[in-house]
C-alpha cells in the first residue's frame, strides 16, 4: 500500500470539505460593497394587513430576508389587549404570531411591533410597524396624538404605556384592561390609531408588574383632566415639522417621526405612598441603629426599647422629613454586643386602611470586621468636614461636621485670627450645635469681604462621644467680594399666586430657591459666572414644595414652567430679565435632555 499517496489524497479531501463549509456558512453580503441601510421588505402577509372579518387565531408575515427580533418582550403589544399575550416566533424568513383567546366581535385590533423587527445582517429596523385587522366588516380609523412628560421637570418619561379606556369609571385603570394601548416614542410623542368613535379617558402608566393596570402605588401614572370625545369630525392627526398639533382631516398625509407636540399632553407623576409601614432597618456600625418608615411620622409616634440592655445607653435623632430615625448607642457594654434586640413601636396601616400603633421585635446585628493584616493598630483621628477652604462666598457661616456625634469643642485649643497688615488679629466667635443633628456645629462669627483668615484646631479641639479626637488642622481661607460674582433679577408677570422659583445649573442642580408671590420680582445675588436655567413651580397649595399628583383625589401634580432659554451670568455684571408666567407646563426643546434612544 502506498501510504504517502493515501495521506495526500485524504489531505486534499479535507481541504475541499473545509472550503465547502466556509462557502456555505458565509451568508452575509460581500465585503467592500456599500452598507445595506434598507429595512426588511414584507412580501406576503396571511391574512393581509388591514383585513376585515378576521376569524383566525394568528397571522404570518414573510419578509424578503432573514429578520431578528430586538427586545420583542418589551416592544410588542396588542391594542386592545388580549388576556393571554400572543406568542411571537420566527421561522425562516417569516414572523408567526399566535394566540389562544377568543377575540371580541366587531373590534379593530392593532399589533404594535415598534422597531423590534430588524434585518439579520445590518440590524436595520422597520420603524413603527403595525399589523391591523378587524373582526367585523369595518376597520376603525380614527387616531389620537399626544405626549407624555414627567410632571416635575417636563422631561421625557421612559418605558411608559399610553392607555385609553371606554369604561369611564374612576376605578377602570385599576381593575380592567384598557380599550387601546400604545407606547410613546423616544421623544415622548404617541399616536393611537384605529380608534372607534366614542368617549374615552386617557392615561399613561409605567407598568411595574406587567398587568397593564395602575394597581401599585409606586407606579408612575398620568391622567387626563377630562373625557375625550373621539368623532370623525375631530380626527386627531399629526402636523409635521410644527411645534404644536391641530386637528387634521382624515385624508391628510402625516409623518409620525417628525412631530414635536401632540394635541393632548399628560403629565406623569409618582404618588406619595399612603400605606405606612416599617420600610427598612439597618446597623451600619456597632454604635448606630437605623430604621425608616414609608411616610413621614410624628416622632412622638415612634418609640424604642432595648431588650435585656440598658435603656439609658442611647439617644434617637430623625431627619427633617421624620421618616428616617437613628439610634446612637453610647455605652460600650451595649454597642459591643453583636446582637441587639429591640421593641420598636411605630405607626402602621392595617388591612382596613386605618393607622394603628404597632410594636415589633426587631433585631440588629453587627459583626466587627477583622483588623487588616500588617496594620499598625493605630486608631485613626476624628475626621471633620467643613465648608471653609480657599475662597468662600460673602455671608458664609463656617460649619464643621463628623460621622459620629460630637461633644462640645474645647475652645482653649482653637485659635481664629484675621490677617491685618501682616499681623494676626484675633476674631471673636461662638460654636453653636446644629439644631437637627448631633454631628455638626456652626461657627457664628463676622467674616469681612476681602478678609484673609486662619482657623487653627489644635489636636483634641473636637472629640466625639466615643472619645475619638481630631488631629491638628489649620484652615486658611479668604472671603470674596461682591465684585467676584454676578447677579440676576427676575420680574414676573402673567400669573397671580404663590410661586417657588428655582435657579438651576448643571444637570438639574438647584443652586438657589425662593418663595415669591406673582406678580413681583426675585433677586439672586453673588452668583458664580456660568449658565443657569430658571424653573417656576406653581405652588397651588402654598406649602413651599412641589406637590405630586393623586389619582384617587383627582389632583393633578402642581404645574411647572421653565424660562425659555438659558441665562448667562458674568462676573461683576447685573442681569435683569422679565418672565411671563402665563403659560404653565412650558419647557423649550433646547432645554430638554436628549431622549434615550433604542427604546
Amino acid at each position: 500500500m502506498d501510504h504517502g499517496r493515501y495521506i495526500s489524497r485524504n489531505l486534499s479531501l479535507t481541504a475541499i470539505v473545509m472550503l465547502l463549509a466556509l462557502s456555505c456558512a458565509k451568508i452575509s453580503a460581500p465585503s467592500g460593497g456599500p452598507r445595506d441601510k434598507e429595512p426588511p421588505v414584507i412580501i406576503k402577509s396571511l391574512p393581509e394587513n388591514s383585513s376585515v372579518m378576521f376569524t383566525g387565531k394568528g397571522f404570518t408575515i414573510t419578509f424578503d430576508e432573514y429578520v431578528v427580533l430586538d427586545r420583542i418582550t418589551e416592544k410588542f403589544m396588542v391594542s386592545p389587549p388580549i388576556a393571554t399575550k400572543p406568542e411571537v416566533n420566527l421561522k425562516g424568513k417569516s414572523l408567526i404570531v399566535n394566540w389562544e383567546d377568543d377575540l371580541a366581535d366587531s373590534t379593530t385590533y392593532t399589533f404594535y411591533f415598534q422597531d423590534a423587527i430588524r434585518d439579520n445582517n445590518e440590524n436595520n429596523p422597520i420603524p413603527n410597524f403595525q399589523y391591523v385587522f378587524s373582526t367585523g366588516p369595518v376597520l376603525d380609523s380614527l387616531s389620537l396624538t399626544g405626549n407624555v412628560f414627567n410632571a416635575s421637570d417636563l422631561e421625557i418619561v421612559e418605558d411608559v404605556m399610553v392607555l385609553m379606556y371606554s369604561n369611564l369609571s374612576d376605578t377602570a385603570p385599576r381593575t380592567i384592561l384598557p380599550a387601546y394601548i400604545s407606547r410613546p416614542d423616544a421623544s415622548g410623542g404617541f399616536m393611537i390609531r384605529n380608534i372607534r368613535p366614542g368617549r374615552y379617558n386617557l392615561f399613561a402608566l409605567k407598568d411595574l408588574n406587567g398587568n397593564s393596570m395602575y394597581d401599585l402605588e409606586d407606579e408612575v401614572f398620568a391622567f387626563g383632566d377630562s373625557v375625550l370625545s373621539i368623532t370623525p369630525e375631530q380626527y386627531y392627526g399629526l402636523v409635521p415639522d410644527t411645534v404644536s398639533y391641530k386637528p387634521a382631516t382624515a385624508t391628510e398625509t402625516t409623518k409620525p417621526d417628525k412631530f414635536v407636540y401632540g394635541l393632548h399632553r399628560i403629565y406623569a407623576f409618582q404618588q406619595e405612598p399612603s400605606q405606612q409601614y416599617l420600610k427598612f432597618t439597618e446597623r451600619k456600625s456597632s454604635w448606630l441603629l437605623g430604621f425608616g418608615l414609608a411616610i413621614p411620622s410624628d416622632s412622638g409616634q415612634v418609640s424604642v426599647e432595648l431588650i435585656d440592655a440598658d435603656n439609658t445607653s442611647w439617644f434617637m435623632e430623625h431627619n427633617t422629613a421624620r421618616d428616617t430615625f437613628r439610634l446612637w448607642l453610647t455605652k460600650p457594654e451595649v454597642y459591643d454586643l453583636e446582637l441587639i434586640e429591640t421593641l420598636l413601636t411605630y405607626p402602621f396601616t392595617d388591612s382596613t386602611g386605618t393607622i394603628i400603633s404597632r410594636t415589633d421585635t426587631v433585631s440588629f446585628r453587627y459583626r466587627k470586621p477583622a483588623p487588616p493584616r500588617g496594620g499598625t493598630g493605630r486608631v485613626p483621628g476624628l475626621r471633620l468636614t467643613s465648608n471653609v477652604a480657599g475662597k468662600v462666598r460673602p455671608g458664609t457661616v463656617p460649619f464643621f461636621r463628623s460621622a459620629t456625634p460630637l461633644a462640645d469643642p474645647d475652645t482653649s485649643l482653637i485659635t481664629f485670627t484675621r490677617t491685618v497688615d501682616s499681623l494676626q488679629v484675633r476674631v471673636p466667635y461662638q460654636f453653636v450645635r446644629d439644631s437637627v443633628s448631633s454631628l455638626g456645629f456652626r461657627m457664628n462669627t463676622q467674616l469681612e469681604p476681602g478678609g484673609a483668615y486662619n482657623l487653627l484646631f489644635n489636636s483634641g479641639a473636637f472629640r466625639d462621644i466615643y472619645g475619638l479626637a481630631s488631629d491638628s488642622t489649620l484652615y486658611r481661607f479668604t472671603v470674596a467680594t461682591g465684585e467676584d460674582y454676578g447677579s440676576l433679577k427676575v420680574l414676573f408677570t402673567g400669573y397671580e399666586g404663590n410661586l417657588i422659583i428655582q435657579l438651576i445649573s448643571g444637570k438639574d442642580k438647584v443652586v438657589r430657591e425662593m418663595r415669591v408671590s406673582s406678580p413681583g420680582e426675585v433677586s439672586f445675588p453673588l452668583l458664580d459666572k456660568g449658565t443657569y436655567r430658571l424653573k417656576a413651580i406653581y405652588d397651588l397649595d402654598s406649602n413651599g414644595v412641589w406637590t405630586t399628583g393623586n389619582y384617587g383625589l383627582a389632583r393633578q401634580p402642581e404645574p411647572v414652567s421653565y424660562y425659555p432659554s438659558e441665562l448667562e451670568v458674568k462676573i461683576n455684571w447685573a442681569l435683569e430679565q422679565d418672565w411671563d408666567l402665563g403659560e404653565m407646563y412650558h419647557k423649550d426643546v433646547s432645554l430638554r435632555n436628549k431622549p434615550t434612544t433604542g427604546r
